[in-house]
């Protein structure tokens, strides 16, 4: 993990956008990644690769709630070291997302901070 310091600094952004391109929808499909723009999340969202593990870490890890454009919640915390949200799930997590706006090259998918563990995600049509 970083530097805790790296973490006090103040993001004054309010949404990020994931572009999809040739190169990065396959593994957007299956590893949801928010590697780029890790500083966005609240640090102890961030858990231990193996879940049975958080028990270790100096923190509490917390669930992000985020709500999308087509009507579900997915709940998932980041998985340390990949930064990828954890709810990969064909029923209520990223793979459903991914699979049911049928994301393809081009599109973006914004995810907006509603407070510090509540977003929304939707997509912009490339």
């Amino acid at each position: 993990m970083t530097n805790n310091s790296e973490w006090n600094q103040i993001v004054f952004r309010d949404a990020i956008e994931l572009p999809i391109t040739r190169q990065n929808l396959f593994f957007m499909q299956r590893q949801f990644s928010v590697a780029n723009n890790i500083k966005f999340f609240p640090y102890d969202a961030i858990g231990a690769m193996n879940p049975a593990d958080n028990y270790m870490l100096s923190y509490r890890v917390k669930t992000l709630m985020i709500e999308t454009d087509l009507g579900f919640t997915i709940e998932t915390d980041i998985v340390d070291k990949r930064y990828v949200f954890r709810n990969r799930s064909h029923s209520k997590g990223t793979a459903r997302y991914m699979n049911e706006k049928n994301i393809q090259p081009g599109d973006v998918i914004v995810i907006e901070k509603i407070d510090a563990y509540n977003y929304k995600m939707y997509t912009k049509r490339g």
